[in-house]
């Protein structure tokens, strides 16, 4: 402020309130946010896609191409663009933008393959027995999350690092949308055209495993690890090659490592049904190892132990460990009893790349789309400015 002795103009510091934001509830924070996740995302699911009290009669395949493609919208806007140009736009705004433009995406998605190439390909005609139109669409998306997550996530937007954006993003959207092409021809297609089945080079069992075995190395890598082993290339195309090796080398062999924990865990008369396959259970399981990594490392935050290698290691089997668990009891009884999945023997049952994958987009909108807005209040502290 100003004052006036002796006709001389004097000025001072006088506190001016700085607005800051600061967690709502303190250290507990994370924690009340990851219950208020899974609260949100099975009141939600009761409403949206449950067999028993959903508003509408759901079909398991259609439900699961939505979200998928959905999920897959958000890659788009949340990973591929960063956000943009939803970042222009304040909170909670940007996130009801973001969240809304992802639904769209989910459904333009379905409709563009199921409606629109079913139309002259059978193989995704909505009229495909069992849903197998809805089915064969959604795998497309499971393709595509390891391409468009590897591109942003462990490639780092190569090789238009140098490319301003947002051109780099749509650059690296059509990149990855290439490799999903390569992946689709090579391991989707073939699984769900009538002609081409019998002689589907790798079965959708194995491709399903693998592939999201192979997200998963992508998802611990980003979130865990700080993209090593990788990341210590120098040159950036030998980088990306090693990327790529190690995500589908260490995506095949994690889902040999975790065929033997289903092997483990799951009831010896469920492995004896006609109907179970372990290398589908390992996406099952893989889901679940998504779930915790994306929780850990976006909602909980940087690790407090001051050694690199072992925070990684103590976070991946924190991630690990809550994965299992997470897997054994959505089987057991949360997928049945409350969820009101189909049990396959008494009170075991459930889809974990429907309702798991559910619970991870609403993490994703939680963490990126709203920036833990919600999470948040505003604090006030006393700064000093001169008036």
């Amino acid at each position: 402020m100003t004052t006036y002795e002796e006709g001389i103009a004097t000025t001072t510091l006088a506190p001016d309130p700085v607005v800051t934001r600061v967690p709502t509830f303190g250290r507990a924070t994370p924690i009340v946010a990851t219950v208020a996740i899974v609260v949100v995302s099975t009141v939600s699911w009761w409403i949206l896609a449950d067999a028993k009290w959903s508003i509408s009669e759901p079909s398991p395949a259609v439900v699961q191409s939505l979200l998928f493609w959905t999920i897959l919208g958000f890659i788009f806007t949340g990973f591929t663009f960063g956000n943009w140009p939803f970042t222009k736009l304040a909170q909670p705004l940007a996130g009801i933008a973001q969240v809304l433009t992802n639904l769209v995406v989910g459904v333009l998605g379905t409709l563009l393959f199921t409606r629109g190439v079913g139309h002259w390909d059978p193989t995704f005609s909505p009229d495909a027995p069992g849903g197998s139109g809805y089915t064969a669409t959604a795998f497309i998306v499971l393709i595509g999350f390891f391409a468009y997550t590897m591109a942003s996530a462990s490639w780092g937007g190569y090789p238009f690092e140098s490319v301003a954006a947002p051109l780099a993003s749509v650059a690296q959207f059509f990149l990855a949308a290439f490799i999903t092409l390569i992946g689709v021809i090579t391991l989707v297609y073939p699984n769900f055209n009538a002609q081409l089945a019998p002689h589907a080079p790798v079965s959708l069992p194995t491709a399903l495993g693998w592939v999201y075995c192979s997200i998963v190395i992508c998802i611990l890598a980003a979130m865990q690890w700080d993209n090593w082993p990788w990341i210590g290339i120098a040159n950036r195309h030998a980088r990306a090659l090693a990327t790529l090796v190690i995500a589908l080398g260490g995506g095949f062999l994690l889902m040999l490592v975790l065929k033997q924990v289903v092997y483990g865990v799951v009831p010896a008369d469920i492995q004896s049904l006609p109907t179970f396959s372990v290398a589908s259970e390992t996406a099952e399981l893989g889901v679940c190892f998504s779930l915790w990594s994306l929780t850990v490392g976006l909602v909980f935050g940087p690790s407090r132990i001051r050694s690199v290698p072992a925070a990684r290691a103590v976070r991946t089997l924190v991630v690990a460990a809550l994965a299992v668990a997470t897997y054994v009891l959505f089987m057991r009884v949360f997928a049945t009893k409350a969820l009101h999945f189909p049990a396959l023997k008494g009170s075991y049952g459930g889809d974990p790349l429907a309702f798991i994958d559910w619970t991870i987009l609403i993490v994703l909108w939680h963490a990126v789309a709203f920036g833990g807005h919600l999470t948040t209040r505003r604090a006030t502290r006393s700064g000093n400015r001169r008036s």
